[in-house]
Parts: C-alpha cells; structure tokens; sequence
C-alpha cells in the first residue's frame, strides 16, 4: 500500500507547488527616467542678463566711425558698421559706473588713443589690437581691485595673479600683431658646427662683400 500512497504525493505535489507559485506576491524592478525639464526651469541657475550696447558719446566717435576720415586708423574698417561695432566692443570693456562727464570722455578717449598706437590696418588687425586693449583694461582694473582697502588677502592675490596673466596675454597680443605685420624678431638656432684644421667660422648674420654683389670694383 506505501507505493500507491506515495505515486498518488508524487502527482499532488506538482500542483501544489504550482498554487503556491501562483498566491506569491510578484516582485516588479519599476525603472523611471527623469523628467526632462524645459530649458530655463531650474530657477538654482541665473538667467541671461540682455546688456545694452555701450553710449559712444566722445566727440571724436564719428570721425573715428567713418572710413576715409583722418582718424579712421583709429580702428581700421572699412566699413561704418565695423567701426561702430569695434568701438562699442572697446568701450565696454572700460570701468564707467562712475565715471561721468568730462571724466568718462578722457576714458573712453584714452581707449581710442591706445586703439590708434597699434595702427590697425584692416579688420583682422582692428580686431587684435581691440583685444589688447582691452586685455590692458582687465589687467588694470584687476590691479585697482586688488588694492582696495579692508579685503581678504586670498581676494587680493587673486586678483594680483589675473591682472599677471592678462598682461602677459596682452604682450602676446600685441607680438601677434607685429608677427602679422612681418616684424616680428627672427630667430636663428645653430645645432652644430664643424671646424676642420686651420678652418675659421662665422655664427651669425653675416653681409657679402659689395665687390660679390657687383657693387664694387
């Protein structure tokens, strides 16, 4: 009789293990994405700020604006319209919130005086020489900073090492532009030399004679 009994487990078993299966609750792994936001909805980053051109009011502005007049070498466009951009570009890069009247006048004036000693003579070289300027104008308002009273020496330092950097980047500037121009200081490496016995060398820029270049008699 235990063989029949136990044929008779054997086939309830399956089924029952099958109920079981099917009373468990089922676990789900739920993956979620995150929800785009649209762009400017995080309020934690600071919106665009539309700056407004800077006021040209110098009395020098229209003649350096105009190309053909005498002081269009100020900039070196040759188009109004470059002029006029340039000249606000360099413009803003000065310190004017407190500058006013005649003041703000010789400010913007001296930009221009230093846009004129680089002679620009096309827009590429416009556009390098507003660059250096206005690297200059960064340098030295990062050095007024840095001598402002009551301040953390850290800030100060800081503010000593941006106006370096930003010189030697307008030092750059302005060796790019005589290199542009053709003028900038050559360089002659000499790896190596062989003097035989007896023999004589010269290292160096060296002129042929004028008798060579039929020059002389």
């Amino acid at each position: 009789m235990a063989a029949p009994a136990l044929a008779r487990v054997a086939e309830l078993l399956p089924a029952q293990l099958h109920q079981q299966e099917r009373n468990l609750p089922v676990s789900k792994t739920v993956t979620t994405r995150a929800k785009a936001e649209p762009v400017g909805a995080t309020t934690n980053l600071p919106q665009p700020v539309m700056v407004q051109p800077t006021e040209i009011n110098h009395p020098d502005a229209e003649r350096i604006r105009r190309p053909g007049s005498d002081m269009a070498c100020v900039i070196g466009g040759r188009t109004e319209r470059f002029n006029d951009v340039m000249m606000r570009r360099v413009a803003g890069t000065l310190w004017l919130k407190n500058a006013e009247g005649q003041d703000r006048e010789h400010i913007i004036g001296a930009a221009f005086d230093a846009m004129a000693g680089f002679a620009p003579q096309d827009e590429i070289e416009g556009m390098m020489a507003a660059q250096a300027v206005a690297l200059h104008n960064a340098a030295m308002e990062c050095m007024r900073r840095a001598m402002l009273p009551d301040q953390p020496f850290e800030l100060a330092s800081r503010m000593r090492k941006e106006a370096a950097n930003l010189s030697r980047a307008m030092v750059d500037m302005a060796e790019a532009i005589d290199k542009r121009r053709g003028k900038g200081q050559q360089t002659v490496r000499v790896e190596h030399v062989t003097v035989h016995a007896g023999g004589q060398a010269i290292v160096g820029a060296v002129a042929a004679p004028e008798r060579l270049m039929g020059r002389g008699g």
